[in-house]
């Protein structure tokens, strides 16, 4: 038994003793009235003092154990406990002692009363063996001090004196041993009840425990449900939570929602790895964080996409434009990540509640569609949201959806404007451009679709429909003496395509068109770093069978002109845009560009020629082959070679 316990078990049956005191002292106190009663006719004396002895023996137990309650008894000290038994055993001691007094006066009388005594001590000592069970030896002495010295007493005075010990030793004998087993039966039973308290107990503080640890899970869960897990910001459920909380459309004044979108995130992403995003994303909200008042709510939307929600207030319009410039201007500085520096960029879109939508999942909307309009304009600024750009977006919405169709039925068509090299008044060759004309959409131009596809990624089906068309047209362009080039707009996505320079031999075999007469055009964003060496990996390819490569739009992107050595292209086409400023900037761009060709053995192509002056500039300064509106626009069939010479002839006299 664990000491615990025992003290348990040993505080209870004191307490049991102390409440079985008051029917003891009764039980007592009739014996001694029937003992004086008894003794009364022989005129014994002392039975008289003998009462009164125990009458006051019997009062100063009662005051003993006066106060001395149930609850009193169980929240006891271990010393106070102690005492409390030493009284009791005392007192209970003192009664035995004068019980067993009166059987030995009665004895020396020779008064037949005597077994009456003994027969009223056999029912006090049978009393005491339940009464006392809750003391182990205590009862046992007092039982045996009841009932012992009386049956000894009797022996030897008669016959019936000799029986009545016999029978009171026996008496005593089993009184003995049923307290011993009323002593075990109750302990055994305030040990069960102790125990079932404790198991109640432990299941109450395993309940409790439960409970708690329910409570906490479900937070935790309510938390998870309502936090992004990456970065720890509230997700869109939170945000749109606290939107209803706190953003009401009565309340007479303006709320504003800035969505930011990051800009370059996904070439981090898919070059360095999702582990280096994740950083990224982290490093951005620490930065961002610092930036928010205390009155509005960031919240991560999706991928790299996060909303700020500004709540009521004055001129919150000026304070989220405010705030949205500082963000990008934080999110500018380059993060730096194992030991690179890298670079990305933010923009940002924004709305106002109520003016510029009505419900706050549309405030969001119309955030998310200015942003949108941000990254078709060029990234990096705060734009306010107008109606017109949710026409823009259901326009391009419209658009991505139309065009699986139209590849897949081929209702993009292909028109070719001529490349003209101006030494000898002859077409070089015509670039395919697409055209479509959707039945419900209308004139769809290639400024709008282009991006689209790109998007979307169907450029790459886009391409290949438009690659195939434009060399099957080729072939039948080829005269006895000459064959013109086709120049074709790929896209860099399609260069990154490992299979991209064997579709395009695959294509050049099933039209038969030699794959010198073909001319590739890729943008300068070929020569960004991620992807680079699928990129490269292409065009080696792609040269490798005799298809020529050539940089459009060269001088607007990347600075490009030091990739030149390692890139194995062909030509650079001079951008339209520097056409206007030949006499000034334009003219010092052409010139840089025409020297460092000719150095790498490459050709320039000058676009966007409208008027003799510019083709006469553009050859002076070294510029051989030219397309523009002046020497044709593109057109549903190509020009013979023999026209355009007279048109050359006709416009240069």
């Amino acid at each position: 038994m664990h000491a615990g316990k025992t003290k348990s078990v040993d505080t209870e049956l004191l307490a049991v003793t102390y409440e079985n005191l008051k029917p003891m002292l009764v039980m007592n106190f009739v014996a001694c009235v029937g003992v004086s009663i008894i003794l009364r006719p022989s005129g014994a004396h002392w039975a008289l003092w003998w009462f009164v002895a125990t009458t006051i023996v019997g009062a100063f137990r009662y005051r003993l154990g006066a106060g001395l309650s149930r609850a009193v008894i169980l929240g006891g000290t271990p010393r106070q406990l102690a005492r409390w038994r030493r009284r009791f055993a005392g007192g209970l001691y003192l009664s035995a002692a004068l019980w067993a007094a009166l059987s030995l006066l009665v004895s020396r009388s020779h008064d037949p009363s005597q077994y009456m005594v003994a027969i009223i001590l056999a029912a006090l000592a049978a009393g005491g063996s339940a009464t006392t069970a809750t003391m182990r030896w205590e009862g046992r002495i007092y039982i045996a001090a009841m009932l012992g010295p009386a049956s000894i007493l009797l022996f030897g005075h008669d016959r019936q004196g000799l029986v009545m010990t016999i029978l009171g030793l026996v008496f005593l004998f089993v009184m003995l041993v049923a307290h011993n087993r009323n002593y075990v039966a109750l302990s055994g039973s305030i040990l069960l009840k102790n125990e079932n308290v404790d198991l109640v107990r432990d299941l109450q503080t395993l309940n409790t425990d439960l409970e708690h640890r329910i409570d906490e899970r479900t937070k935790a869960l309510a938390d998870a449900a309502n936090s992004d897990s990456l970065t720890g910001l509230p997700n869109r459920r939170r945000l749109l939570s606290w939107m209803h909380t706190h953003l009401e459309a009565d309340s007479g004044r303006d709320a504003a929602a800035l969505f930011l979108d990051l800009d370059r995130f996904k070439q981090i992403n898919d070059v360095m790895g999702h582990d280096v995003g994740d950083r990224i994303l982290r490093a951005v909200v620490d930065r961002l964080g610092g930036l928010i008042p205390d009155d509005a709510m960031l919240a991560r939307w999706g991928g790299d996409e996060f909303v700020l929600v500004l709540g009521h207030g004055d001129d919150v319009s000026h304070q989220a434009e405010q705030i949205g410039h500082a963000l990008i201007a934080a999110v500018a500085q380059p993060f730096q990540i194992d030991g690179q520096s890298l670079s990305i960029g933010l923009s940002a879109g924004m709305a106002m509640f109520p003016a510029d939508a009505s419900t706050h999942e549309a405030l969001i909307l119309a955030a998310d569609l200015a942003v949108a309009e941000v990254k078709r304009q060029g990234r990096g600024k705060v734009l306010k949201f107008r109606k017109s750009y949710a026409a823009t977006q259901k326009r391009r919405f419209d658009v991505s959806r139309a065009m699986p169709e139209a590849i897949q039925f081929e209702q993009i068509v292909l028109h070719y404007q001529p490349i003209i090299n101006w030494r000898t008044e002859s077409i070089h060759g015509y670039e395919a451009l697409a055209r479509w004309n959707h039945p419900q959409l209308g004139t769809i131009s290639p400024d709008e679709f282009i991006p689209v596809a790109e998007e979307t990624d169907r450029i790459i089906a886009l391409g290949d429909l438009v690659l195939r068309r434009a060399c099957a047209a080729a072939v039948t362009w080829a005269t006895s003496d000459h064959a013109p080039v086709v120049a074709v707009n790929v896209s860099v996505k399609q260069l990154r395509e490992s299979d991209f320079a064997l579709r395009v031999a695959q294509i050049l075999a099933q039209t038969g068109l030699p794959a010198g007469q073909l001319e590739l055009e890729v943008t300068e964003s070929v020569f960004a770093e991620d992807h680079i060496d699928a990129t490269r990996l292409s065009i080696e390819s792609l040269r490798a069978i005799g298809v020529s490569l050539l940089i459009d739009d060269f001088g607007t992107g990347y600075s490009s002109l030091s990739r030149l050595v390692s890139f194995p292209v062909t030509a650079v086409k001079i951008d339209k845009s520097f056409m206007s400023t030949l006499d000034g900037n334009g003219g010092a761009v052409v010139e840089s560009t025409v020297m460092i060709a000719r150095g790498l053995g490459i050709s320039v192509v000058a676009e966007g020629v409208e008027t003799a002056e510019q083709a006469k500039l553009l050859s002076a300064k070294g510029v051989d082959l030219f397309q523009g509106y002046y020497f044709g626009r593109p057109s549903a069939s190509v020009l013979e070679g023999r026209d355009v010479r007279l048109s050359i002839a006709m416009r240069a006299s």
